[in-house]
């Protein structure tokens, strides 16, 4: 599906790599799921401190766990952020896109997770 916030293949090439251990993939992605949102909110209280450089941290690492579990056009965000912040720049209206495409992103993984 084209506007899938998950990226199917991504998924399936991570169940390959479990040994096809669909319980283990449910595993991580509650994982995911429960280490993310403390992310965004740093990403948001970065951006209300106006500190590009835990902006840039936690970009960073949600953009890499992002991209692990399938959800590719938040990794892209997440990068975009990462680099702005990078740049000593603090761009909220960025910070607001990933956390809309975080919420569509870990919607989709959770009704994949749980028909796992």
């Amino acid at each position: 599906m084209p506007d899938d916030p998950i990226d199917a293949a991504t998924l399936d090439e991570l169940l390959d790599t479990l040994g096809g251990d669909e319980a283990f993939l449910a595993e991580l992605v509650g994982s995911y799921l429960a280490d993310s949102p403390p992310l965004v909110a740093a990403m948001r209280d970065a951006v209300a401190a106006r500190d590009a450089a835990a902006l840039r941290r936690a970009a960073h690492t949600l953009k890499s766990t992002s991209a692990s579990v399938g959800a590719l056009r938040l990794a892209g965000v997440c990068r975009e952020v990462e680099a702005a912040a990078s740049a000593d720049l603090v761009r909220g209206d960025l910070v607001e896109d990933a956390a809309a495409e975080y919420a569509r992103a870990s919607g989709a993984l959770a009704a994949r997770a749980g028909a796992a």
